[in-house]
């Protein structure tokens, strides 16, 4: 690359499931841009972002040069694709089938693209999987091959990476690990619920073990992560139970909502994240293959099966909330290191990259 002026900016592409109201994906975008802000002023080189998302209306105030395109213009997506110098793939786990096979085609199609016009494609923080179809495994491998790099978040995806010999890959984290949140405060026995529709399947058993929860002295909170797809199941146990729902407007009120909390009960992966980070212990639903792995660092001492799950099974995980506590203080800094240290190896890859 030649000379820069002082100032040219260097036009990336940011992609993911943005702009689609999970704030677990509008966290990851958040912490990825502000990963690459600092790295631009460490290295002395600056950015310009083109995110491809799904409503820009959805997507919070982001740091630095950004301009938001959406996905449903294809002319202005390949229009930001052949401006850029690279693409980063902040967070979540796009390559996966589990959704539908068109959802993985449609992320490949784009990435692979990338690829043939000979624009750098990263990884940061993100998963693999799963994958239920053979054909899905193969395309996977075939785009892989070519990345440039690849930051796994968690152990599962690096053993994947380095089983098939696919691309350079490391471990690192979510990168909502990266952003700052106040730590827990004094215990207030508040407990913040993040359910999703499967919760519905076994609504009689939930209502009564959370109404237990509430005999023994937890103050229920019902949060609707997903701001479209939660709200009605968050509103309908708040009903049944008579407690608060929370809508969070912005990302403030995200980041400081869990410091506030003595436990998290969730299906959502990204809440697990953010109680981690803020040293309050956590128990979750087996849903979601990530949510599996994320609870083996507790010995799997908090994870819950919804399709076996009885209201007396549900008081008695929560009463080692001490024990968790403890082991979720220990584990917040393992985390944040990791998480710590792909931004790092993303500076390193830039650096020779594009420096």
């Amino acid at each position: 690359m030649g000379r820069m002026t002082p100032s040219w900016k260097i036009p990336l592409v940011l992609y993911g499931y943005y702009g689609f109201g999970n704030w677990g994906d509008e966290l990851s975008l958040l912490a990825t841009l502000r990963a690459l802000e600092d790295i631009g002023q460490e290295l002395s080189l600056s950015f310009a972002y083109r995110v491809i998302v799904g409503n820009p209306s959805l997507v919070p105030p982001l740091p630095g040069e950004v301009i938001l395109v959406e996905r449903r213009r294809p002319d202005r997506v390949l229009s930001a694709l052949f401006e850029s110098l690279g693409v980063v793939v902040g967070g979540g786990s796009l390559l996966q089938d589990a959704t539908s096979f068109r959802s993985l085609l449609y992320y490949a199609t784009f990435l692979s693209l990338a690829q043939r016009v000979g624009k750098p494609v990263v990884f940061f923080g993100c998963g693999l999987g799963p994958f239920r179809r053979k054909l899905s495994v193969k395309l996977v491998r075939k785009l892989l091959r070519r990345v440039r790099l690849f930051l796994a978040r968690d152990e599962a995806t690096l053993a994947f990476l380095e089983e098939h010999r696919l691309c350079p890959a490391s471990l690192g984290a979510d990168p909502v690990f990266l952003l700052e949140q106040e730590k827990a405060r004094a215990s207030s026995q508040r407990l913040g619920v993040f359910l999703r529709r499967e919760a519905l399947e076994r609504k009689e058993v939930l209502c009564e073990g959370l109404r237990e929860l509430q005999r023994k002295g937890w103050n229920l909170e019902f949060v609707a992560f997903h701001r479209g797809e939660d709200r009605e199941i968050a509103e309908f146990f708040a009903d049944h139970l008579c407690a608060p729902v929370y809508v969070f407007s912005g990302v403030s009120e995200v980041l400081s909502y869990f410091s506030g909390l003595s436990g998290v009960v969730s299906m959502r992966f990204h809440p697990l994240v953010l109680a981690t980070q803020s040293g309050v212990p956590w128990w979750a639903f087996d849903l979601d293959p990530k949510i599996v792995a994320f609870s083996a660092h507790w010995e799997g001492k908090n994870l819950l099966s919804l399709a076996t799950l009885e209201p007396t099974l549900l008081c008695a995980a929560l009463q080692d909330a001490a024990v968790l506590r403890e082991k979720t203080r220990v584990l917040q800094d393992v985390f944040r290191k990791r998480a710590l240290a792909a931004k790092g190896e993303l500076a390193r890859f830039l650096k020779s990259t594009l420096g």
